[in-house]
């Protein structure tokens, strides 16, 4: 096991905690490491043993059937976690000085994507790490990278209480939307708007324009999807909740207008 890697499944609702805890009751001489960076060579040949143990995101191979709208999103869920063969862990990092009034112009993403040896899960539940690749991405491609994923992830939850899936219960639906328009009114998009559709930015990068523009136009769908959102929630809401209810929707205007402005 000396110096290799693994992506390993965890079982069923088990924390990443209990798995370190887990790994650690069988190797009990082992240190475990506090960080994802990539160990330095005093660790790699040293006579001690380390483990170094985080969390990853799968990679779906079958993005079609995740696109198509008539899959039912029991199905959708199914491929998001199976036979999956490559994962990704991200590394937060500010390149050059840190921006001290808006952290996002100076915020990198260092992404590593480990590609396995056979496809997870399979007749093992860890298979070895065959190839690891390193790619920067840049602030801006972060930025739409962020909104996209959770237009998608709105999308998906409103999906399932329009068909019925969720039922009863719309403490998910109001956490999500609360989530996004508190942090849109507070920071969130505001700041990449004036990291990005500022006039020295624009003159700076010329060869963002297209970037730019698709940033903004996931923006405008976040827009439309929060309001679906809240019609959906309107809909199903407890009486008691009304009072969140109004203030999601003070808030979403504010949203609206600030984006369009």
């Amino acid at each position: 096991l000396q110096n290799k890697e693994y992506v390993c499944r965890g079982h069923d609702y088990e924390r990443l905690e209990a798995f370190q805890q887990r790994m650690l009751s069988e190797f009990p001489q082992a240190i475990a490491m506090q960080h994802p960076n990539h160990p330095d060579d005093s660790i790699l040949q040293c006579d001690a043993q380390y483990l170094q143990i985080y969390a990853v995101t799968p990679i779906p191979d079958n993005i079609d059937v995740l696109q198509m709208d008539r899959v039912p999103d029991r199905i959708k869920s199914f491929y998001r976690v199976n036979n999956i063969r490559k994962f990704r862990y991200d590394r937060p990092f500010h390149k050059g000085p840190k921006d001290k009034e808006n952290e996002f112009k100076s915020l990198w993403i260092e992404r590593t994507t480990l590609t396995l040896t056979h496809s997870l899960p399979g007749i093992s539940r860890w298979f070895e790490v065959e190839r690891r690749e390193l790619v920067e991405v840049s602030p801006l491609e972060n930025a739409i990278q962020v909104v996209e994923n959770k237009n998608q992830e709105l999308r998906t939850l409103i999906s399932q209480y329009q068909h019925k899936q969720m039922h009863g219960n719309i403490n998910l639906l109001s956490m999500c939307l609360n989530g996004v328009i508190d942090a849109a009114v507070n920071g969130g998009i505001a700041r990449y708007q004036e990291a990005f559709f500022d006039k020295d930015y624009i003159t700076k990068h010329p060869a963002d324009a297209e970037k730019i523009t698709q940033l903004k136009e996931l923006m405008q769908e976040q827009v439309h999807v929060l309001g679906v959102g809240l019609a959906v929630h309107e809909k199903f809401v407890h009486p008691e909740m009304r009072p969140l209810h109004k203030k999601l929707i003070d808030q979403f205007q504010m949203m609206r207008s600030s984006l369009y402005h």
